[in-house]
């Protein structure tokens, strides 16, 4: 039976997703951690994690660390999952059954989630994210307001007016609205230091759909590289 450290290790999604990289060949923990919405020290941690337990090695190559998949415990799983697998075969076949016989189809949805560090205190993010004149500077104009069940308009290029419906508000602290009729803005400011990590949900993401797809596809991107870092920007220039 293979080691019970194994099992933990391979409990994490995002370790599981690592494995499936290296599966692909050798990569760095920089090229690794790009694949993921996560910081590259977090990325390293769950490595270190794979290494530990005999999942991962790594090879000093130059002035980079390349990771190779050890593939001997998992193996191990795999023989002893392996008498576990007409079990689920016969469960499965059941549940082909149920929905032949009463089809249901449930629309999957994403989220992107992202979080930027801000140096500057939570008061002067929360006016960036909630102050019109402020908010047409790092991202799109608009009578955005901090107040509950405020309706207002975004101007998005290439998508014209926006509606928006203000859902939650806790002053320096969350700020929700609806955008357009699926999506939602979940805004997380947490204080970190001398600044704020703010936290980004954007959710309702139908990637049953080929526009939701390109958009989710999209956007991940866009807020990671340009809108967030163009707010964390302008934050700290703000007068007190």
């Amino acid at each position: 039976m293979p080691n019970d450290d194994v099992f933990l290790a391979l409990a994490n999604p995002v370790r599981r997703r690592l494995l499936e990289l290296l599966a692909d060949g050798p990569q760095t923990a920089g090229g690794l951690a790009g694949k993921f919405e996560l910081s590259r020290p977090a990325v390293a941690e769950h490595l270190q994690v794979l290494r530990r337990n005999g999942l991962v090695r790594d090879e000093p190559i130059g002035r980079e660390r390349y990771y190779h998949l050890t593939p001997e415990p998992l193996a191990d799983v795999g023989d002893w999952l392996h008498p576990f697998e007409r079990f689920w075969r016969d469960r499965l076949r059941i549940l082909t059954d149920l929905i032949e016989e009463d089809p249901v189809h449930d629309t999957e949805t994403a989220t992107i989630s992202v979080d930027q560090f801000i140096a500057a205190p939570p008061a002067k993010v929360w006016r960036a994210l909630t102050t019109p004149e402020l908010h047409a500077r790092w991202w799109a104009p608009g009578d955005i307001a901090a107040t509950l069940g405020h309706r207002f308009h975004l101007e998005m290029p290439g998508w014209g007016s926006i509606g928006c419906e203000v859902t939650e508000v806790e002053p320096e602290r969350r700020f929700v609205y609806t955008f357009n009729e699926n999506w939602k803005l979940t805004w997380r400011l947490v204080p970190e230091g001398g600044g704020t990590r703010l936290f980004l949900d954007h959710s309702g993401f139908d990637l049953d759909d080929h526009r939701g797809r390109d958009a989710f596809a999209r956007m991940g991107p866009g807020w990671r590289d340009t809108v967030l870092p163009r707010l964390a920007g302008l934050v700290p220039q703000l007068p007190d």
